[in-house]
């Protein structure tokens, strides 16, 4: 799905991602290990033409809102995704900040506290959720330091390699509702 207007941040920019900012740089993103580590991106083997099934899928969405991070200096930073639950009111949201030379630098909350605004007050949900792997320290920080919350915490739910991790539910209850 499209938003209707690109959501603009002190230092972010998030916009539609469509096929034409799939770039080689973008790939690299979803194929490097260290970027990777904890996404679910890391099962598939993301071709060009995957990715572009994948954006169009996203764009003919009644749910899904997959955005581009941009900021001024970088133009493409990353990536994020809203799964809208309209039935539940209700949104799941997750991130990567493929540039990696800025990681730690905040990007990440700015992020996390734009989609939470958003599906609060353009959406119109009451809760958003995030799932993030238990070794995840920097992105528990970010979604802590936005306001989200650890609601459970599954024992050994994924696998990291071949080691089962925990994975932490974090949630953010919308005050406007």
């Amino acid at each position: 799905m499209v938003p209707q207007r690109d959501i603009q941040g002190d230092r972010i920019r998030l916009s539609s991602f469509k096929e034409q900012d799939i770039s080689d740089k973008y790939l690299g993103w979803l194929a490097d290990e260290k970027i990777n580590k904890y996404l679910e991106v890391r099962f598939k083997q993301y071709s060009k033409s995957l990715a572009e099934e994948y954006v169009r899928n996203c764009i003919n969405s009644s749910n899904v809102y997959f955005l581009k991070i941009e900021i001024s200096e970088f133009g493409l930073i990353g990536t994020c995704t809203i799964f809208h639950n309209q039935d539940h009111k209700t949104a799941e949201i997750g991130l990567m900040i493929g540039e990696t030379s800025l990681h730690n630098k905040g990007l990440g909350s700015e992020v996390i506290e734009l989609l939470a605004q958003f599906c609060c007050y353009e959406l119109g949900v009451r809760k958003v959720t995030a799932g993030l792997y238990a070794t995840n320290e920097g992105s528990l920080k970010a979604f802590l330091k936005s306001g989200f919350s650890v609601e459970a915490e599954l024992s050994s739910q994924v696998l990291l390699g071949d080691v089962p991790e925990d994975l932490n539910r974090l949630a953010y209850f919308c005050k406007c509702v």
